[in-house]
C-alpha cells in the first residue's frame, strides 16, 4: 500500500523556471550571441519540495496546459535555426509538448565516469540520465551514451539529445548540489584558482557555474539546480564571476488551500484521504488548520504525517477522527514521523557556538522579524547568509515581496510545532527551545509594550545563558558571580548563595490577575521547584519573571519587575506600589505551616532603563536594597511572622550602572537605540541589534573560558613573543619545561620527555581543519604560528596568547578557542 501524491499547485515556481530560461535572450538585435546564461536555484530545507518540482516538471507542464480553458498567451523569445530570436506567443502546451526532461544527482556516479575532465563527466552523466529517464534498455543506454559523447562540441551534444526525442528544449535538473565538494577528489580542476578567492570553499562552485555556462550557451537548456549548500547563498553574487545569473524559487510551504486540496486529491490504496480520515466536510477545515500548525505546511512533513495517520486507522472500517481526538491522533504519530523522516535537521557539531546560532534563529522566528533575502549575519566569528543558517536547523523561509521573476525581496523565518518538538527531544537544543513565550510580531512595532517585551526577553535570555555558562565552567557556581551587578548588596550576594543545573530550567506559568488572592496557590503549583518562570501572555499584575533556587534548606524566590522607559521615568512611588502588591501575596505563603519545612527568602528585584529622581541612588550608583518586612506586617491579617522570615524579605532596585555591568556596554547601547528608534529604524536595524546581543553572549562565553586558564600559563604566555618557525622548534622544549616548573611539576626529565612526545604527536593540521572548521587557506596561515604548542599545553592557550602568536584575525582566534574548548571537554 502506498500514498499517491497529487500535483499541488506550483505554477508560480514552474513559471519562474521558464521565465528564467527565456529572459536569457536579449531583444536587442535578436542575436543568439547576446544570450546571458541564467538558471533557477532552490537551496531550501530538506522536505520543501525541491526535487518534487524537478522530477515532475513535465507533469506540471501538462497539468497547467490541461487547465488552460483558452490559450492565454505569454510573450517569449523563440529561437530560429538561423540564430535569430523572433518574437512569438505560445502557451503552457507549447512547452509541455516540446520539452525533454532529464534529472540526476551529483554524487558518486561522477567517479565512475570514464573521462578526466569535469565537463566531459557532466555530459556523460546527462546522457546516461537522459536514456534512463526515458525508459531505454541497458544495451540502448550504452549505445545512446556512446553516440552522444562522440559529438564534437557541447552544442552538438545537446542537439543530438533533443533530436533523438524530437524535442526543442532540454529541461535539466541537477540535484544535491552540496555533493559538489565531494567531487574535488576526482576532478582537481574544481579547486584550481583563477583569481584571489575570499574563501576557498567557493572555488568548486565558481568552476561548476563556468562549466554549466557552456551548456546554457547553447540556448536550448532550461537549467534547474537544487540542493542545500552554504557556499551558494542568498543574493547569489557567488555565481556572477562565472557569468551565470541565478534566480531562486519561492517554494513556499503549503497554505491552507493547498493542504485542503492535497487531502482531497491524494489517494491511499485507491481511496481518497478525505474518505479515509474525515467522516464529514465540517471537520475538514479545523483538521486542515491543525495540520498546518503542526507541520508548517512543509510538503514532506505534510505527506509523512498524513501517511502515518492513514496507516494508523487503515484497519478501521469507518473514519475515527472527530473534534475531540484529532489533535491527540496527530500527536500520536509524531514519533513515527521523526523516526521515518530525515526532515528534522540537527547540525553535526553541537557546541556553544551552535547553540547561540540556534538561539538567534529561534528568537527571530518568535519575533517574526522580516529580513532582506541577502541578509548576512556574523555570529561566533563566522559570517553566514541568514537563509543558510535558518535551513541548518530545519527552519524555513517564508518569502514576501515581489522582485520580477525572482522569489521576492524579503523573508521571515518559519517553523512548526513538529520541528520544535524534534529539537526539544535533543537535550542540547532543549536548553534553547525551552524559552520564554513571546507572541510573534510581523514586525517590532514602535510602541512601549513591544519594546518592553523585548527588554524582558533579552534580560532573561542573558540571565539564563550566564547561569548555564558559569555552571559549566566553575566547580562552585555562585549566583552573584554568574549574574554580576543584579544582586549587589542583597542577601544573595552577602551569603554567597550557590545554585544548581535544575535552577536554570525554564517554565511557562499562568498569568496572575489578582496576586493577593491567588499567590499561595500559584506558589504551591509552580514555585516550589527550581527554575526560571515566565508568565504565558503579556504583562501580569505581578512579577514579569521568577527565579527560584535552593541552597541547602533555604528556598529563594526572586520576582523580577522590568520597566523599559526612555521617554518617561519610573518613580519611587511606582516601585513601592508594585512591591506592595508582590509582598501582599507573599504573606499567605509565609503564614502557611505546610511550607515551613524549608526556610523561605523572597526578593523583589526592579530593573528599569530609566528612573525618576525620586529614586535616589548613591553617587557610586550601588543598588538600593531595602528590608521589605514592612510591606508584609502592614498588610498581614495576623502577624505571625518570626524574625527570620522578616529578615529574608528584600526589595532590590538595580542601578543603571549595575544594569550596564550585567548587560554589557554594547547591549546597553542596543537598548538605548531600541528605545529611541522610530518605526522605520526598527524594520531596518532590528535584526542587526539582535546580532549584537548574541555576539555579546558569545564573547561572554569566550571570556569565561579564559578565566579557567591558570595564572601560571598566563604569566608564561605574556612573556612569549611571536617566533619564527625555527625559533619555535628551538624553544619548544624550554617553553614546556617552564610551564611545568612554574606549575609545580616535579616529575623531572621523564615528564618533559612525555610532554615532548605529546607535542610532536598533536596534529594541528587536522585539528584546525576538522575541529575548528577552518579553510585550507586559514590552516596554512595558522599552522606555522601554532605548531610549537603541544597537546599538554592546550589548556593554557587564551585569545590573548593567540594574538601574541600572530593570529591577528578575531574570527580565527574565536574559532580556535571554541575548537580547543570542545577538544578538552572530550
Amino acid at each position: 500500500m502506498s500514498l499517491n501524491e497529487p500535483l499541488i499547485d506550483r505554477k508560480e515556481d514552474v513559471y519562474s523556471i521558464l521565465r528564467t530560461y527565456y529572459d536569457q535572450f536579449s531583444s536587442a538585435a535578436g542575436k543568439l550571441d547576446l544570450l546571458r546564461p541564467a538558471a533557477c536555484f532552490s537551496p531550501h530545507i530538506f522536505g520543501a519540495g525541491k526535487s518534487f518540482v524537478g522530477e515532475n516538471f513535465l507533469k506540471f507542464l501538462k497539468k497547467f496546459a490541461d487547465e488552460e480553458e483558452e490559450q492565454k498567451e505569454t510573450e517569449v523569445f523563440n529561437k530560429s535555426s538561423s540564430g535569430k530570436v523572433d518574437l512569438k506567443f505560445f502557451s503552457w502546451k507549447h512547452f509541455a509538448e516540446n520539452t525533454l526532461s532529464v534529472c540526476f544527482k551529483l554524487g558518486e556516479s561522477f567517479s565512475r565516469a570514464p573521462f578526466p575532465r569535469f565537463l566531459e563527466a557532466l555530459m556523460y552523466n546527462i546522457a546516461m540520465a537522459t536514456a534512463q529517464c526515458n525508459g531505454m534498455t541497458a544495451r540502448e543506454i550504452v549505445e545512446f551514451t556512446d553516440a552522444a559523447m562522440k559529438q564534437p562540441s557541447v552544442f552538438l551534444f545537446v542537439q543530438y539529445l533533443l533530436e533523438q526525442f524530437q524535442k526543442q528544449y532540454l529541461f535539466l535538473m541537477i540535484d544535491e548540489l552540496s555533493h559538489l565538494s565531494d567531487l574535488t577528489t576526482y576532478y582537481s580542476e574544481l579547486t584550481t584558482k583563477q583569481f584571489v578567492e575570499s574563501d576557498p570553499g567557493y572555488i568548486p562552485y565558481r568552476k561548476f557555474f563556468r562549466t554549466v555556462g557552456e551548456l546554457l550557451d547553447t540556448g536550448k537548456v532550461i537549467l534547474y539546480i537544487a540542493g542545500r549548500t552554504a557556499e551558494i547563498s542568498a543574493r547569489l553574487s557567488d555565481a556572477r564571476s562565472s557569468s551565470v545569473t541565478l534566480h531562486m524559487l519561492r517554494l513556499n510551504p503549503f497554505n491552507l488551500h493547498d493542504i485542503n486540496e492535497y487531502i482531497e486529491l491524494a489517494t491511499y490504496s485507491g481511496k481518497s484521504l478525505k474518505d479515509c480520515l474525515l467522516p464529514s466536510d465540517d471537520l475538514r477545515y479545523r483538521f486542515v488548520e491543525l495540520l498546518k500548525k503542526k507541520t508548517g505546511g512543509i510538503p514532506l512533513i505534510v505527506r509523512n504525517t498524513l501517511l502515518a495517520l492513514v496507516e494508523k486507522v487503515a484497519n478501521l472500517s469507518q473514519p475515527v477522527i472527530n473534534d475531540d481526538n484529532m489533535e491527540l491522533l496527530l500527536d500520536s504519530v509524531f514519533e513515527d514521523i521523526l523516526n521515518e523522516s530525515g526532515t528534522f535537521i540537527i547540525p553535526e557539531i553541537l557546541d556553544s557556538a551552535t547553540l547561540l546560532r540556534y538561539q538567534f534563529v529561534l528568537l527571530n522566528y518568535q519575533l517574526g522579524t522580516i529580513f532582506p533575502i541577502d541578509f548576512v549575519v556574523t555570529l561566533c566569528g563566522t559570517r553566514t547568509y541568514l537563509m543558510d543558517l535558518v535551513a541548518t536547523f530545519g527552519f524555513y523561509c517564508e518569502f514576501c515581496g515581489i522582485d520580477g521573476i525572482d522569489m521576492g525581496t524579503e523573508f521571515k523565518i518559519g517553523c512548526c510545532e513538529f520541528i520544535l518538538r524534534a529539537h526539544s527531544s535533543y537535550k542540547f537544543f532543549r536548553e534553547a527551545s525551552e524559552i520564554f513565550p513571546l507572541s510573534p510580531f510581523s514586525y517590532i512595532s514602535d510602541n512601549a509594550t513591544a519594546k518592553g517585551v523585548f527588554f524582558e526577553f533579552i534580560f532573561m535570555k542573558i540571565f539564563r545563558f550566564r547561569l548555564l555558562t558559569f555552571l559549566h565552567s566553575n566547580s562552585s557556581p555562585i549566583v552573584h558571580s554568574a549574574i554580576p551587578g543584579i544582586f549587589q548588596g542583597s542577601f544573595i550576594e552577602q551569603d554567597s548563595v550557590s545554585y544548581s543545573m535544575e535552577s536554570t530550567k525554564s517554565y511557562d506559568i499562568p498569568i496572575l490577575r489578582n496576586v493577593s488572592d491567588s499567590f499561595s496557590d500559584h506558589y504551591r503549583k509552580y514555585l516550589q521547584r527550581c527554575g526560571i518562570f515566565v508568565p504565558k501572555d503579556g504583562n501580569s499584575s505581578g512579577p514579569d519573571a521568577y527565579f527560584v533556587f535552593h541552597n541547602g534548606q533555604t528556598r529563594y524566590v526572586v520576582g523580577f519587575s522590568f520597566k523599559f522607559y526612555h521617554k518617561s521615568e519610573f518613580s519611587k512611588r511606582d516601585i513601592e506600589k508594585e512591591a506592595e502588591q508582590f509582598f501582599q501575596g507573599v504573606v499567605s505563603v509565609l503564614n502557611d505551616e505546610s511550607f515551613s519545612s524549608v526556610q523561605l527568602c523572597f526578593q523583589f528585584v526592579v530593573v528599569c532603563a530609566r528612573y525618576d529622581r525620586s529614586v535616589g541612588f548613591s553617587t557610586e550608583e550601588h543598588n538600593i536594597v531595602e528590608d521589605a518586612s514592612g510591606f508584609v506586617t502592614q498588610h498581614s491579617s495576623r502577624s505571625t511572622l518570626n524574625e527570620s522570615s522578616r529578615s529574608c524579605l528584600q526589595l532590590v532596585i538595580v542601578s543603571q550602572r549595575n544594569l550596564e555591568v550585567y548587560l554589557g556596554r554594547d547591549n546597553v547601547e542596543v537598548l538605548r537605540k531600541i528605545g529611541e528608534a522610530n518605526r522605520g529604524e526598527f524594520s531596518k536595524d532590528f535584526s542587526v541589534w539582535c546580532e549584537t546581543v548574541f555576539e555579546s553572549m558569545f564573547n561572554e562565553y569566550v571570556s569565561s573560558l579564559e578565566t579557567e586558564q591558570s595564572n601560571v600559563t598566563s604569566r608564561v604566555a605574556r612573556n612569549i613573543r611571536p617566533r619564527t618557525n625555527e625559533e619555535n622548534r628551538m624553544q619548544m622544549e624550554g617553553y614546556q619545561s617552564a610551564m611545568q616548573v612554574e606549575g609545580g611539576d616535579t616529575r623531572g626529565e621523564q615528564s618533559v620527555a612525555a610532554s615532548s612526545s605529546l607535542s610532536s604527536s598533536f596534529d594541528w593540521n587536522a585539528f584546525l581543519r576538522d575541529r575548528c572548521g577552518l579553510s585550507e587557506e586559514d590552516v596554512a596561515y595558522c599552522l606555522p604560528r601554532l605548531s610549537f604548542i603541544g597537546m599538554i599545553d592546550l589548556s593554557g592557550v587564551t585569545t590573548e596568547f593567540l594574538l601574541k602568536c600572530g593570529i591577528d584575525s578575531p574570527s580565527l582566534r574565536l574559532r580556535i578557542m571554541l575548537g580547543i574548548r570542545q577538544f578538552l571537554a572530550k
